[in-house]
């Protein structure tokens, strides 16, 4: 698999992946349960993608992971988020 990228378009996974682990880690002592946190630092990491994205493109500039701009990178992976939680209340194990 390969991944092409213009501009800041390559931060985009690395962004996701350090939210979602500090908010993980965040989780368990400002909530106590580090499922909550992880799914608050997924729910920022989007918030991010999607204002630093439009910020960034903003000038004219692509800034893209795999010819999708980053700013539809989060808004993709916040609805994907909600999906998977929609699932998981629905059909709990």
């Amino acid at each position: 698999m390969t991944f092409v990228w213009s501009g800041w378009g390559w931060a985009t996974f690395p962004l996701v992946i350090l939210w979602l682990m500090g908010g993980s880690a965040a989780g368990d002592h400002f909530f106590g349960n580090e499922n909550l946190g992880g799914a608050v630092g997924g729910f920022a990491s989007c918030l991010v993608l999607w204002f630093w994205g439009r910020h960034l493109n903003r000038y004219g500039n692509e800034h893209t992971m795999s010819a999708v701009p980053m700013h539809w990178w989060g808004a993709s992976l916040l609805l994907f988020g909600v999906a998977t939680a929609v699932l998981v209340e629905l059909y709990p194990t």
